[in-house]
């Protein structure tokens, strides 16, 4: 890998938190179009809150419905869903999230979201990452609170 992939790569991972296999492959293949695709994506869901009609927990939240409906990357549920908690958000408002994207794009789809999260809650996700206190605190309460009805 060039200096100048190596160097694309580690700001993704420092913006993210992670990379993908496509970062990966763009690294190697063609750092320029990763410097130019990371820089974008950057902009676009963590850019200066001015002039943005959504705030970072709805952004995340659009992304987690987006990400379910085009059938995507389990990692990119994982990932939108701990960011829109860290911003505010419920595991019911994920879920929710979640369960609209799977209107039109099939419940097989939001089957497959809440299997993600599931795991992601119980610590089994794909994405090494910790959800914030809170996250945490929300899915072992609605847990024992479903267990005591």
């Amino acid at each position: 890998m060039t200096p100048e992939g190596k160097k694309a790569l580690d700001e993704i991972r420092k913006v993210r938190g992670y990379t993908l296999p496509l970062h990966d492959a763009l690294a190697e293949t063609n750092p320029e179009f990763l410097k130019r695709y990371g820089a974008l994506s950057s902009y676009v869901i963590f850019g200066p809150g001015e002039d943005r009609a959504l705030d970072l927990k709805t952004r995340f939240l659009v992304m987690v419905g987006i990400t379910t409906a085009v059938k995507g990357d389990r990692e990119g549920i994982e990932w939108a869903a701990a960011r829109a908690i860290k911003h505010g958000a419920t595991w019911q408002e994920v879920y929710e999230a979640a369960f609209l994207a799977g209107l039109p794009a099939g419940m097989p789809a939001f089957e497959a979201a809440c299997k993600a999260l599931k795991e992601m809650k119980a610590g089994r996700g794909w994405v090494p990452q910790k959800l914030p206190a809170a996250g945490r605190k929300a899915a072992r309460g609605k847990g024992k609170a479903r267990r005591a009805k």
